[in-house]
């Protein structure tokens, strides 16, 4: 196993690598996004652009944006502004007008580094700038002019616009050198929008009025200085003796130094693009390296005389330039190149070490699975052996109980003739007859289960065989129906039979005994779980060569989970009432040897169905061996009427001894819960000589009766329908008015746990079913005995302390409020027990039971003889009147409480004061 997870990881980290290769051998990763903002497009800005992206190539991670704005400052604003919100690492920007200046701080604010190239603006919040010096450039233009133009020149100054910060600097620096030398003067000044159609409308409009003539024209850039050359041709001026200048001399075809070589402009000056150095500034900034925050670029005055070698130097450049973009392309290719080999040789690689490790792994699993077919083959030949352990150890035990089971049929056998000859002697009655008769009804159930087992076992060895008659299914269907119909009659049950779809002159052929035991199953299940007032409804239905028969009652129903499971054997749903849990197991089977099936409907609250459906006929029917009907119910009083209420006579005495309400009576009330009619019988035959006995069938039953009567002592069974024993004593205890009362539980189950939760819910003692009557008697008397609890509760002494720690928390809690209310109404003579039940929470019967139940005295000579006890400390504490302290504590005449007194002490008050001395 641990070889495997080896080569698994092995595996994971190659395709892992061979993931990382691939991702590196796709195009590169830009690390850095930097923006470029131009605020025009002209030859000079399409150079400077061409330099930015060849001096990209030498940085892999790297990704240019350039816009143009086309001398629109609205447009560049906006430029401007997404850049930023796109979160860009760098924006280079050439300010179209210093207008722009707010955009800009906008983006440095944001904490984008700013380079401001080739003009300023107004603003100071830039990161860096980089450009030629403009006013130097003006000067030097202005000391050439001057030097060259003889004494008395005119020059017309044509400029950039006036808010653009070169036109400014250019201007400043020329003027201040005309304005110290007096050979040369400044005619007029023009301003134009850098573009040559722009200087050509503003030198035509000036030449087409009176102007002073001029020998010289200076323009802020080549462009201007071609356009006014245009003007000046189209008004018919000599434009060979005027000297055109300009400023950029650009290389290209139609810039400033093939102009001026040519003799189109007398001069022109370098404006640096250097678009390399812009971007080698940015990448320091961006890497974190030193850098100036102002960068001046070179530039040099261009002649007739050093234009030709500054062309011949251009192009040499450009032809560099080109053979180290197509150096970088060839690079490019063979790194490429490189990386797809490399990407494929490393997928050579992971398949080779995939199918060496498959080939490991298949030899390892060949063993593997050699290894495992071994155990395998133990394991199911051990597995055989357990099962045939196990089916031995099953017959074993069914055998066991086959034998037990025809064993109990003997001692059943002696026990129920013998009964059957007392109850045919008249001289037998009352209670005597009544409990032979219970004896008799019991001993039939018990045939009948012993009968179900039996049957049970012969399915199991699969020696059951169908015995065939023909007979007509639906009269034996209502013959067998009317079987329960006196059981159903106590409860007040309905029982309906349906056979309206069936013809009369239908015939069925099956085995009579066995349709009877499932009809018999079925029916005693729906009287199980059947409430009072309800129905129970039989249907028949004949088609397509099938019987359908439904038993439908309106019970309790039962869960969905628990309805595929109703027909396993031993299977017992929760909630269940009594059973062995073969009962159902056995209708299936029965269903099945007829080649029928069975299902059950149900939904809980509402009741189950429970639907037969079997063939109309089976093969090997034999008309010789045909019997006639021997029902095996048609004694009603085989029918399980355990769960039936009691009968009249029972339920008479119930109501004539539950009503009484002489509270003086000595006879202790004793309630029994029980859901078996015979276990209530039997229960109260043992208790009814010594105690009035009450009864109730379920929990929930139970509980209300002791809140209306508080029994001294309830014997309940554990199992029940609606409420079970265990919850109805938790329920019991924590009332106050019932707390008190002391539980016996009775249940079949043995084990310590449940014991023990009978226990922590309150129950005093715990009977196992089969139990002895002498022991239930004797367990009933000591408890009645040792449940007053309380000798006084009105003493204050050791002894009130100890006897109120073995009361539960409830009682504890009822004696202090108690006791708390009768001291607060001590004095008051009208106080009844009335008023003292209202005030503690309880009627005038529970009070009294309770109070009884606790101290052993009625509430009256509770509140007595609290105010005697009372008057006794205050006769030996105080120098009071006798009559005074009588009235005190409540009495309305002083000599009933001087009898009271005496009878209640032994000695008179009076005589009581005299020997304390008081």
């Amino acid at each position: 196993m641990n070889k495997r997870l080896n080569i698994l990881r092995l595996t994971m980290l190659l395709l892992l690598l061979a993931m990382l290769a691939a991702c590196s051998s796709n195009g590169r990763k830009k690390h850095f996004v930097i923006a470029v903002s131009q605020c025009s497009e002209d030859v000079w800005r399409e150079k400077l652009n061409e330099e930015l992206r060849i001096a990209a190539l030498y940085y892999n991670n790297l990704e240019l944006r350039i816009k143009s704005a086309n001398d629109d400052v609205k447009l560049q604003t906006e430029q401007i502004d997404r850049f930023a919100d796109d979160n860009v690492d760098l924006l280079i920007v050439a300010p179209g007008q210093v207008t722009i200046s707010p955009a800009i701080d906008r983006a440095y604010e944001k904490g984008i580094p700013v380079i401001i190239f080739d003009r300023r603006t107004r603003s100071d919040k830039y990161t860096a700038y980089i450009g030629a010096d403009n006013k130097e450039i003006g000067t030097s233009m202005g000391e050439h002019l001057a030097s060259v133009l003889p004494e008395g020149s005119n020059i017309l100054e044509l400029c950039g616009l006036s808010t653009s910060s070169p036109a400014i600097e250019r201007q400043q620096g020329f003027d201040s050198i005309v304005a110290l030398r007096p050979t040369i003067s400044i005619v007029q000044r023009l301003h134009s929008d850098w573009t040559e159609q722009g200087a050509f409308k503003v030198v035509d409009s000036l030449l087409s009025h009176p102007y002073k003539s001029f020998d010289c024209l200076f323009a802020h850039n080549d462009r201007m200085a071609v356009g006014a050359r245009r003007a000046a041709k189209k008004h018919g001026l000599d434009v060979n003796k005027i000297k055109f200048c300009g400023i950029d001399a650009m290389p290209q075809k139609g810039g400033g130094l093939p102009l001026v070589n040519d003799g189109t402009l007398f001069a022109s000056y370098i404006y640096p693009t250097r678009g390399d150095e812009v971007l080698q500034l940015a990448m320091n900034i961006l890497t974190g390296k030193k850098y100036k925050r102002e960068n001046q670029l070179s530039s040099a005055l261009v002649t007739s005389d050093n234009a030709r070698v500054l062309i011949m130097q251009n192009d040499e450049t450009v032809r560099q330039q080109d053979n180290l973009f197509t150096l970088r392309t060839r690079v490019d290719k063979a790194a490429n190149d490189f990386n797809t080999q490399r990407l494929y040789l490393l997928i050579l690689i992971i398949f080779m070490v995939l199918l060496i490790a498959a080939f490991a792994y298949s030899i390892r699993a060949y063993f593997t699975k050699a290894r495992i077919n071994s155990k395998l083959k133990e394991s199911m030949d051990q597995q055989r052996r357990m099962t045939e352990d196990m089916e031995q150890m099953t017959k074993t035990q069914l055998q066991f109980f086959t034998n037990v089971s025809h064993e109990l049929r003997t001692p059943l056998t002696l026990i129920s003739g013998p009964v059957e000859q007392l109850l045919e002697d008249s001289s037998v009655h009352g209670t005597q007859r009544s409990m032979l008769e219970m004896v008799q009804r019991n001993t039939r159930i018990l045939i009948q289960l012993v009968g179900e087992i039996l049957d049970f076992r012969k399915v199991q060895n699969n020696k059951a065989t169908l015995h065939l008659n023909h007979f007509a299914l639906q009269n034996e269907l209502r013959t067998w129906a009317d079987d329960f119909r006196a059981v159903a009659s106590r409860r007040k049950i309905k029982i309906e039979v349906d056979t309206s779809a069936v013809e009369t002159e239908a015939m069925i052929i099956a085995d009579r005994d066995k349709l009877e035991h499932i009809y018999f199953n079925l029916m005693s299940n729906s009287l199980k779980y059947t409430p009072e007032g309800g129905t129970i409804t039989t249907s028949l239905e004949h088609k397509d060569g099938f019987y359908t028969m439904r038993v439908a009652d309106t019970g309790k129903g039962i869960s969905a989970e628990e309805l595929p499971r109703l027909f396993e054997r031993f299977y017992q749903a929760k909630g269940a009432i009594g059973g062995t849990g073969i009962g159902l197991s056995l209708v299936k089977a029965y269903v099945d040897m007829h080649q029928g099936d069975i299902h059950a409907e149900s939904e809980q609250g509402k009741g189950t169905t429970f639907v037969v459906r079997i063939p109309e006929t089976q093969p090997g029917y034999d008309a010789d061996k045909d019997q006639p009907a021997t029902s095996q119910a048609t004694d009603r009083n085989m029918v399980d009427d355990s769960y039936v209420s009691t009968d009249t006579r029972a339920e008479a005495l119930a109501e004539r001894i539950t009503n009484a309400e002489d509270f003086d009576n000595d006879r202790p009330l004793v309630l029994i819960i029980d859901d078996n009619n015979g276990m209530r019988a039997y229960l109260r035959s043992l208790l009814a000589e010594k105690y009035n006995v009450a009864e109730a069938t379920d929990g929930k039953q139970g509980l209300e009766m002791a809140h209306r009567y508080i029994p001294q002592l309830v014997v309940c069974d554990v199992m029940m329908p609606v409420m079970d024993g265990i919850e109805f004593t938790a329920k019991l205890k924590e009332d106050t008015a019932t707390s008190h009362i002391p539980v016996i539980l009775l249940t079949a189950r043995s084990l310590q746990e449940q014991r023990e939760e009978g226990y922590t819910k309150g129950a005093d003692s715990y009977l196992t079913k089969p139990f002895s009557g002498s022991v239930l008697l004797a367990r009933v008397d000591n408890l009645l005995r040792s449940r007053t609890m309380l000798r006084s509760i009105f003493s204050g002494g050791s002894q009130e302390a100890e006897d109120e720690e073995r009361l539960g928390l409830q009682d504890q809690n009822f004696v202090a409020r108690l006791r708390e209310t009768i001291k607060n109404n001590l004095a008051n003579s009208d106080f009844s027990i009335e008023r003292l039940g209202e005030e503690i929470g309880l009627s005038r019967v529970q009070l009294y039971r309770k109070v009884k139940a606790l101290t052993g005295q009625t509430p009256v000579e509770l509140l007595r003889k609290a105010r005697l006890v009372k008057a006794r400390r205050m006769i030996e504490l105080t120098d009071k009147a006798v009559s005074e302290i009588a009235y005190e504590v409540g009495f309305t005449s002083p000599s009933y409480f001087n009898k009271c007194f005496k009878d209640e002490f032994g000695v008179s008050p009076g005589a009581l004061r005299d020997s304390s001395g008081v």
